[in-house]
């Protein structure tokens, strides 16, 4: 519960920015790690096509929030529903949701024996059975998107960071997802690859994909976002569109946090 005296808005109380179709609900979720508490009763509407930029101190909470999403981290309380799908039911919807829910890591998780192409190619042809020669036309279609088709044929070990983390999201394209989790997906590239990255990512958001994206890159969260939320100590202190959200924040815990990343 938050104590009325806090300054938190809750959660619940902000609509999704769009005021169309919610595509994920998240009803008071919370999550142990043993004793320890790592998220307090997460409510979050989310519309569908609604571009989500989260942030927040090392700790706070906020890659765990989105890897409940698609359940990569099991929660012990509350409810998640993902495109009508409950999470919570069984695995086999668990499954259903990931089939429809693309993530991108911090750390690019590509099979290093596995061509550029083969990588984009496996989950398509595992998981949903596509024929070879349409999981090959799908692929290149999607890294001839993120603009790298000609290194179809290398290894990821023959590219660059930021051209592996941009497979990394055509791969997760090559599924055709509905929503698409980041994971701070520029925090282990070097600043020159940093920039390429999030020009990918400012395209899928320009062609309505519905995205959550954990980051500190407040340029994009500026640019790109219908919602700035701000994390801290497992809960949402504070959500806003982002004009609101940078220039007239409410909390002083967000404030503070403005303030040391903002000037760095």
């Amino acid at each position: 519960m938050i104590p009325k005296d806090s300054g938190i808005v809750p959660d619940h109380a902000v609509p999704h920015a769009l005021g169309s179709e919610t595509i994920i609900t998240m009803d008071s979720v919370s999550k142990w790690f043993g004793p320890i508490r790592v998220l307090t009763d997460i409510n979050l509407k989310v519309g569908k096509g609604e571009r989500i930029v989260i942030c927040g101190p090392s700790g706070s909470g906020k890659s765990t929030t989105i890897r409940c999403i698609n359940r990569l981290e099991p929660y012990q309380k509350g409810r998640i529903v993902v495109d009508g799908i409950d999470l919570g039911a069984d695995a086999k919807n668990v499954n259903a949701v990931r089939a429809e829910v693309g993530m991108v890591f911090q750390q690019f998780n590509l099979f290093p024996h596995l061509t550029v192409l083969e990588n984009c190619m496996l989950a398509p042809m595992k998981a949903r059975r596509i024929r070879k020669d349409e999981a090959e036309a799908t692929a290149m279609k999607y890294l001839t998107r993120v603009r790298i088709p000609e290194h179809a044929r290398k290894y990821p070990a023959q590219l660059s960071g930021g051209q592996q983390q941009r497979v990394a999201i055509a791969r997760a394209l090559c599924m055709t997802p509905k929503i698409m989790l980041f994971d701070e997906p520029t925090s282990a590239l070097d600043p020159e690859m940093v920039k390429e990255v999030l020009d990918t990512m400012i395209g899928l958001a320009e062609e309505g994909m519905t995205m959550l994206c954990v980051t500190h890159e407040m340029g994009f969260a500026r640019s790109v976002a219908d919602r700035v939320l701000f994390m801290d100590r497992g809960e949402i202190v504070e959500q806003a569109p982002p004009d609101e959200f940078f220039t007239s924040p409410k909390h002083e815990r967000l404030r503070d946090f403005l303030g040391q990343i903002l000037h760095k």
